[in-house]
């Protein structure tokens, strides 16, 4: 059930046909980690405490530095040298004080990944590396959770979502050799794009509205005016993806 500062708040949502109460009961009853709060992450993360994810899980072992500043909309000057996970809480619990903001500041691995997001209902995974996009991948196939993968270089972002047995999975299109810098150059508007897109994907998969197009490759390049999209077929020898 809603309350009635829920209903005040969320007014503009509830007004929507296609939406309304119930849809916005289920983003209150929802569940969510945001591993990574950065550019991408971050912007996420800010939109679905806005719509009304009623728990959120932000994990991240970083501190704020100035160079992030350019894209982490997250954060602003005062918060630089204090960890980006206490940061993150303070400005989500102050957007919207209604919803539950869990800090979780640790290094993610192997080992806790799965305590951290096994109750969760979706899973938005922004890390740095192809290691860590990989190991979040296998993990959401293991235990059956819908996912979205998601980060930005250059001019661009690109956008994943898994749904586990359906979709072709992050392991079928990529791998620990896919190239990467050592120190990601970016323009903060295109972290700013996926990130938008990965909330709505995330807030599609928990209300049931719209189309989640898990399996596409969604490429927002600031070079060309319309958004790339390419089908990605499972890989009948990937070692992750069920049987």
């Amino acid at each position: 059930m809603l309350t009635a500062r829920e209903k005040d708040r969320y007014k503009r949502q509830l007004n929507i046909p296609q939406f309304g109460a119930e849809k916005q009961a289920r983003l209150k009853q929802s569940r969510v980690a945001v591993l990574g709060v950065g550019g991408v992450g971050g912007t996420a993360a800010l939109y679905l405490a806005a719509a009304g994810i009623g728990h959120m899980i932000v994990v991240d072992r970083d501190r704020v530095e100035t160079s992030n500043l350019n894209r982490q909309v997250l954060f602003t000057g005062c918060d630089v040298g204090f960890p980006k996970v206490r940061a993150a809480q303070q400005q989500l619990q102050s957007l919207n004080d209604a919803i539950k903001i869990e800090a979780v500041d640790i290094d993610i691995n192997k080992s806790n990944l799965s305590s951290i997001i096994c109750d969760c209902h979706y899973v938005l995974d922004c890390l740095d590396t192809n290691y860590m996009r990989l190991m979040v991948n296998r993990t959401c196939i293991k235990l059956d959770l819908p996912a979205s993968h998601a980060f930005a270089q250059d001019f661009s972002g690109e956008l994943f979502s898994v749904l586990p047995g359906e979709s072709a999975c992050l392991a079928c299109i990529m791998d620990e050799s896919f190239p990467e810098p050592e120190e990601t150059p970016v323009m903060g508007v295109a972290t700013g794009l996926v990130g938008v897109a990965m909330a709505a994907v995330a807030i599609r998969s928990l209300t049931g509205v719209g189309v989640i197009d898990a399996g596409y490759r969604h490429i927002y390049d600031l070079a060309f005016p319309e958004m790339v999209k390419i089908h990605a077929a499972k890989l009948p020898s990937c070692p992750v993806c069920p049987e």
